[in-house]
């Protein structure tokens, strides 16, 4: 079973801007291709909303029945014929986050994060996940691609499965949006680039609010390290949000890092760390870990070394 947090789709170059503004997938009023901010118009040909309306999120959390928001006629209107649902449930990690996935590939992804900081980060990483996996392989990567999202992009599938599989991720405020499409569209004249950046478009449209308003706190952290010398040889910091470690060599002292870290809820502590070594056991470090603004773990100076770690809990 494949699970993501994309849009699969085909097609690069001057034929996505064509279909985009064909297909109202993308592109502005003024031509210029981003179309992010706008509201674009209800197409003549969209699906009516099912009786009681589209499905929404209960009680803030995103649930099955929103896998409803895209159906096969949506689908079918662009030459691809969607197959039979396969699953559909939320997220097994905790985190505000549904699956769609149907026989043969396709899928819809749906995620919210408690604020729109908390959705870029997430979106960041998944891109450079995309970017990592596809290292050495076909790519025609483009950006800015879904009308009325933040930021997006499209591009072959982060699974590498060639020409016939297509993926595009969008954000809008703390929400994102993915679709994979698996295979080519049955219609010659389509293009699955195009069609999907429409299709999650169609979605932004249909959960207009989902996404705009944050519910959680965006925390900031803050690592210093000071001491004699000019410069320490080395500096290792852990940075809770990518979830690795950093090491820098040379720096200049004083120094200081921060980055914010949102509360995600799925993630309720995090590992705050920083470790300094001076060249010389002549040189004296110290270190101070704070979190908005208030210091979390202090270390006064001492030769050779310093090292401040604590567990933040959100």
């Amino acid at each position: 079973m494949r699970r993501g947090w994309a849009i699969r789709t085909v097609a690069a170059g001057g034929a996505l801007a064509l279909a985009l503004s064909g297909c109202g997938g993308g592109g502005s009023k003024d031509g210029k291709g981003s179309g992010q901010g706008n509201a674009p118009a209800k197409s003549a040909a969209e699906a009516s909303a099912p009786a009681g309306g589209w499905p929404q999120p209960e009680n803030g959390r995103l649930t099955a029945k929103m896998c409803g928001l895209l159906t096969d006629a949506d689908y079918a209107k662009y030459g691809h014929q969607r197959m039979p649902q396969e699953d559909a449930g939320p997220a097994q990690d905790g985190s505000n986050t549904v699956y769609c996935t149907y026989m043969l590939g396709d899928q819809l992804t749906l995620g919210l994060q408690k604020s729109a900081q908390g959705a870029k980060i997430a979106f960041k990483q998944g891109l450079d996940r995309h970017k990592d996996r596809l290292k050495g392989k076909q790519s025609v990567l483009a950006s800015n691609v879904v009308q009325g999202a933040d930021e997006s992009w499209v591009d072959y599938s982060t699974l590498g499965g060639g020409p016939s599989e297509y993926e595009v991720e969008a954000r809008r405020g703390g929400l994102t949006v993915g679709i994979v499409l698996s295979e080519v569209p049955q219609h010659p004249d389509k293009d699955p680039k195009g069609m999907l950046a429409a299709l999650a478009a169609l979605v932004l449209r249909r959960i207009p609010d989902v996404g705009k308003t944050d519910t959680g706190i965006v925390h900031q952290v803050k690592y210093v390290v000071w001491g004699s010398g000019g410069a320490a040889l080395q500096i290792v910091y852990s940075d809770p949000v990518n979830n690795k470690s950093v090491t820098l060599k040379n720096v200049r002292l004083p120094w200081h890092k921060e980055f914010p870290m949102p509360d995600t809820g799925s993630q309720p502590t995090a590992a705050l760390s920083i470790t300094g070594a001076m060249g010389s056991p002549a040189g004296v470090l110290g270190c101070e870990v704070l979190v908005d603004g208030k210091s979390v773990q202090k270390k006064e100076p001492s030769a050779g070394m310093t090292f401040c770690d604590a567990m933040y809990h959100s």
